[in-house]
């Protein structure tokens, strides 16, 4: 009869009938409940990824002796003031600058005659009964008329929507209790780990913590380098006339490369296509020349800043990622897909940490084991070539 593997001490065992029947429990039951309370979990990963990353400073301020409560006052006071800072200086002109290219875009393809001329020559020998420049015209009509509104929405988001301002009290007292408490959280998870180490369990609080906040600061630095360096290539650009409407809308241009470098694989591709369709009223050329601008700032961020500043610790599969963001926006829109990113090095680094201390009962094993005792129970066959053969 088959004996039961010892478990191993130091890791989590998982027997097969766990494996066959709870595990899969589980997850039905995990899915249903994320369906449930996902604004519970969204507000909480939220509180929780501010934590992580101001977590620091107030550590750092408890080392020149300044008590906890008062450094987590001043660390959340001097946030804020960098976010509304920020918000003042940036955020007017930006939304300004692109209040004025949707106005402007209707305009733009009365002035871009050769392109349309060139795509309306395609359009006739294919036999396409299509009015080229009226449809672009309806069409930028049509958006200039939704983007306005839709800033308007933003700027105003938080400010006059009570739930919002409501989520965002939630987030911020939830954040300062996590941040009050991360010590006695952080001795929680270490004393009850599943491998029921303390040891396993402080070095897993440690490297998830790092994995957030590094990641965090890394990928602010290429935020604000990819930002800035597009927004200087479109003024660049528009100073030696290979693009003329650059330097009007260099500043947006800038801020949407930045925020969309926020997601991997698919950001790049997507900060391309303001400046590309801007340009492509200006010219063929001034399409072209934005292109291969792009092309040779993600060159430069590829090959040398994305190894100085990520290395390969952060690097995942894009189908991780798509499945990630996807998974964010079912879950909050926008906001879940940008929340969604930085939860990818911590799930990383818990799969990582738990795999050489996880223990499954194998089944393999077991089926042998299975065959062994049964061939042990049946009868002896006699041999052709013995005694009874003979007789």
């Amino acid at each position: 009869m088959a004996t039961r593997p010892e478990c191993t001490p130091g890791r989590i065992y998982v027997p097969r009938w766990v494996q066959l029947a709870v595990l899969p429990a589980l997850l039905i039951v995990a899915w249903f409940t994320l369906g449930a309370i996902a604004q519970v979990i969204f507000i909480f990963l939220v509180a929780g990824l501010i934590a992580l990353v101001l977590n620091p400073l107030v550590h750092g301020l408890e080392r020149v002796h300044v008590n906890r409560y008062i450094g987590v006052f001043l660390v959340y006071v001097g946030f804020v003031a960098v976010l509304v800072l920020l918000a003042a200086l940036v955020w007017p002109p930006v939304v300004q600058q692109l209040r004025n290219l949707t106005t402007a875009l209707p305009g733009m393809a009365d002035q871009a005659g050769d392109t349309v001329t060139r795509l309306q020559r395609l359009s006739d020998r294919a036999g396409l009964a299509i009015d080229v420049q009226a449809q672009i015209k309806a069409s930028l009509t049509a958006l200039a008329d939704r983007v306005p509104s839709f800033t308007s929405h933003v700027m105003d988001v938080g400010v006059t929507v009570v739930r919002q301002i409501t989520y965002l009290i939630i987030i911020i007292v939830i954040s300062i209790y996590m941040l009050l408490d991360s010590k006695r959280i952080g001795r929680f998870v270490a004393g009850h780990f599943p491998t029921h180490s303390v040891s396993d369990g402080e070095e897993y609080v440690r490297r998830a913590k790092t994995a957030v906040v590094d990641y965090v600061k890394a990928q602010v630095l290429l935020s604000a380098a990819l930002g800035g360096s597009v927004g200087l290539a479109m003024w660049f650009l528009s100073m030696i006339g290979a693009f003329p409407s650059g330097a009007r809308y260099a500043l947006f241009f800038g801020v949407w490369a930045g925020l969309m470098e926020a997601i991997p694989y698919l950001g790049p591709v997507l900060a391309a296509v303001p400046p590309s369709l801007v340009a492509v009223f200006d010219s063929p050329l001034a399409a072209l020349w934005v292109i291969i601008t792009f092309v040779l700032i993600q060159e430069v961020e590829g090959h040398i800043l994305v190894p100085v500043i990520m290395g390969s610790r952060f690097r995942v599969h894009p189908l991780v990622v798509i499945f990630a963001i996807l998974a964010g926006g079912e879950i909050h829109g926008i906001t879940g897909m940008l929340i969604a990113i930085p939860l990818i090095p911590l799930v990383k680094e818990t799969i990582v940490f738990l795999r050489p201390r996880t223990q499954f009962e194998g089944w393999c094993a077991a089926a042998g084991g299975a065959i062994a005792a049964v061939t042990r129970d049946e009868p002896a066959e006699p041999r052709g070539d013995g005694p009874a053969a003979s007789a």
